[in-house]
């Protein structure tokens, strides 16, 4: 039983980081050619994450954690606690591009490793998880 559930842990594990890494890429596509369009790297960063948490919802609903619930609920969560870790990582990139001087793009990567850990644990534990018979 306890190799069965590592398995499966190891299998969700392995799915999410695709599917995070797949996510990540479109931030990144979305942020580098926002910023080449002129928007401020904050704007830039905030449209960015917009798209890629369109992707990350469905990307992880089906092929990571492979939800049945109630998809407007789903959805309703995981936007809010990806705003959460929006706000985290805009005042994480403020502080290292205008508070430290570090560049906007070095600064993006430092975060999104932040976010990454951030955002598998509201996904697992708070969006997606398992849910009783009662809904809790």
């Amino acid at each position: 039983m306890k190799q069965y559930f590592q398995m499966i842990c190891s299998a969700q594990l392995v799915r999410y980081v695709f599917t995070g890494g797949m996510t990540t890429l479109v931030n990144y596509i979305l942020y580098f050619f926002l910023m080449e369009a002129g928007l401020h790297y904050l704007a830039a960063n905030s449209l960015a994450w917009l798209g890629a948490v369109i992707f990350a919802f469905f990307a992880n609903r089906h092929m990571v954690f492979h939800s049945s619930g109630d998809r407007w609920q789903e959805f309703r969560e995981f936007f809010l606690l990806r705003l959460a870790t929006l706000a985290a990582e805009n005042l994480l990139l403020l502080t290292l591009v205008s508070g430290i001087g570090i560049g906007s793009a070095v600064s993006k990567v430092l975060v999104s490793v932040i976010t990454v850990v951030l955002n598998y644990g509201a996904c697992k534990y708070g969006v997606f998880r398992e849910r009783g018979v009662a809904g809790e």
